[in-house]
């Protein structure tokens, strides 16, 4: 794959996942801005995740006749517009229209990002060509979402927002030069490529997506009461941070090595990690170094499970409809984030200390390995079935 493509592939993603992770720092300015209460700003949030969740799945059946390319294109066009009137918008009403539109472009965008880094890369490095673009989706929240804050606390909260139209803009540019005019088809187009949702292995990958993220998410999305549990103040929390946003970085590079040295052992590897990393954070969570650590190892290996699952879910709904299998499979993931919210948020209300937080999750990420254990098996069998029987030596023909 052109090293420029690839490039915009991870600039884009990092612009889309500082515009979806950004809003919660900006939430307080927003509401001073539109004199709306802070209660009210925070559906900005609900709006985008939840389009995204709604719109992929269907923009993906509804465009699956649509060339890459123009697809591509024309969803970056949309989201810029999108952003550009967050950037403009005099009132509320409006600025939750904006986050409307580019929520329900943000999944098409990124799997079509996926699907041509796929078709482009060699069999051996589809791994780690899917991690680079997750890759600039990690990058948004240790990067992006800290300048994106500083920038509304300094300059004001429409420059957040403007930035990240510059980046969508950029990544338009570089699209528009170097993307590829493949039009081969991309498998069954209206209710044919419903088909792939009756694929064993595409729903197992949906399932270990979602089981997956509300597993480690129950931890990693109260990361801040997790650390000042140990005594620490919430302003040193921050530096702290630091070290599992690189721990997470780092699991994603992981995930995309183990996946091309073997997809289906990856997915057990990197879940079975993860299941192993929760326990050994619960259990050594009652210090400030134990509990830093504990939450880098759960970022390690949850972050790792990133590019296998979004490989082995493109590879097994290929010809089929693997756009659709790969919406459906972002709004699963979304939908296991925000399960894990509940859990986690219900659980700390009810008086529960949040050192206990990682053993909340680890039955949801068992879960996932044995589904993932259970489609290794699958695969292996046919495989043993095909195999002709071996005669006893003394057996064996000349």
């Amino acid at each position: 794959m052109p090293r420029l493509l690839s490039f915009a592939f991870v600039l884009g993603a990092f612009a889309l996942g500082t515009s979806e992770n950004v809003i919660a720092g900006v939430l307080p300015r927003l509401s001073e801005a539109f004199a709306v209460p802070l209660s009210d700003v925070g559906l900005l949030v609900t709006a985008y995740a939840g389009t995204a969740v709604i719109a992929g799945p269907v923009l993906a059946l509804l465009t699956a006749r649509m060339p890459l390319r123009r697809l591509t294109i024309t969803a970056i066009v949309v989201y810029a517009a999108g952003t550009v009137l967050a950037v403009c918008a005099p009132t509320y009403p409006l600025l939750m229209a904006a986050r409307i539109v580019t929520g329900a472009l943000h999944t098409p965008v990124l799997v079509a990002f996926m699907l041509t880094a796929l078709r482009l890369a060699p069999a051996e490095q589809r791994g780690r060509t899917v991690g680079r673009i997750t890759l600039g989706l990690g990058v948004a929240t240790v990067i992006g979402v800290p300048i994106g804050n500083a920038l509304s606390e300094t300059l004001g909260w429409q420059w957040t927002f403007a930035l990240i139209a510059v980046l969508v803009g950029f990544t338009l540019l570089i699209v528009f030069a170097v993307f590829p005019d493949d039009r081969t088809p991309r498998g069954a187009t209206g209710r044919r490529s419903l088909r792939v949702l009756t694929r064993r292995s595409v729903n197992g990958g949906v399932a270990m997506s979602a089981l997956a993220g509300l597993g480690a998410m129950t931890l990693l999305t109260f990361a801040v009461p997790f650390l000042t549990n140990t005594g620490i103040r919430e302003k040193t929390v921050a530096p702290l941070l630091l070290v599992y946003g690189a721990a997470c970085l780092a699991g994603n590079v992981l995930g995309g090595r183990l996946a091309d040295h073997g997809l289906s052992k990856a997915l057990t590897m990197t879940l079975t990690g993860t299941g192993l990393a929760l326990l050994v954070a619960g259990l050594i969570s009652g210090s400030t170094v134990g509990a830093v650590a504990g939450l880098a190892l759960v970022g390690l290996t949850y972050f790792s499970t990133f590019p296998p699952l979004n490989t082995w879910i493109a590879t097994h709904a290929d010809g089929v409809a693997p756009d659709l299998a790969l919406a459906v499979n972002s709004s699963a993931f979304n939908i296991g984030i925000a399960a894990a919210g509940w859990l986690g948020g219900t659980t700390l209300t009810a008086g529960l200390s949040a050192a206990h937080l990682p053993y909340l999750g680890l039955g949801a990420v068992i879960s996932a390995v044995v589904v993932s254990i259970l489609l290794r098996s699958d695969r292996e069998a046919p495989a043993a079935r095909s195999q002709p029987p071996r005669l006893p030596e003394h057996d064996q023909p000349c």
